[in-house]
């Protein structure tokens, strides 16, 4: 933007484990009137970076201000700002052309194991939903298949089972009643042959 014509800084983006060491630069004409500022990212607060300490070594040369962290830690996630000394005399806040460092730490034997297992059973119920949401639809539409089967009278479902039908007359095959005698009693007794 209009305030980071005048300081460039080297690298944007910077992604560490613990323990290592950072190095960012600040490329400027006067390097003794600017300083590193460090802020969090949702943070209001705004430290300055003016001398070197055990943690980290500040250095300006020619053109140029040099800030080393030497071994990294949780603590140091934030982001990294060249600017000129007074900021905070002034209660100004310094431009957006800032580094950004990230601290990722080294995974134990533990955590390893307890991604993988969670894995595992993310796997395993995947597997089960994938079984459940194939077979239903499948069961249901059998369902119906045979249903439509058994309703068109084609081939009846019991018929299948090995049992006859037994032929059943309908209401048009009775015959008018007809005052019949029995054979026995015009003659024959039913014991008789």
């Amino acid at each position: 933007g209009s305030g980071c014509s005048m300081v460039q800084q080297h690298p944007r983006y910077v992604v560490a484990k613990k323990s290592m060491p950072v190095h960012f630069i600040c490329y400027t004409q006067d390097p003794n009137s600017m300083q590193w500022y460090k802020t969090a990212e949702d943070s209001d607060d705004l430290y300055q970076l003016d001398s070197s300490t055990s943690r980290y070594s500040i250095e300006r040369r020619e053109k140029f201000i040099n800030f080393t962290i030497f071994r990294i830690t949780y603590e140091d996630n934030g982001i990294y700002v060249c600017d000129s000394k007074n900021l905070t005399a002034e209660k100004k806040w310094p431009y957006l052309c800032g580094t950004e460092l990230r601290v990722i730490g080294h995974s134990s034997i533990q955590q390893i194991q307890s991604r993988n297992t969670l894995k595992d059973a993310i796997i395993i119920v995947q597997s089960i939903l994938l079984v459940i949401f194939i077979s239903v639809p499948m069961l249901l539409f059998l369902d119906k298949v045979s249903d439509s089967i058994s309703s068109s009278g084609d081939v009846p479902s019991f018929t299948a089972a090995g049992l006859e039908v037994e032929q059943m007359a309908t209401y048009e095959d009775i015959t008018p009643f007809r005052d019949v005698k029995a054979k026995w009693t015009v003659g024959e007794h039913p014991g008789e042959e």
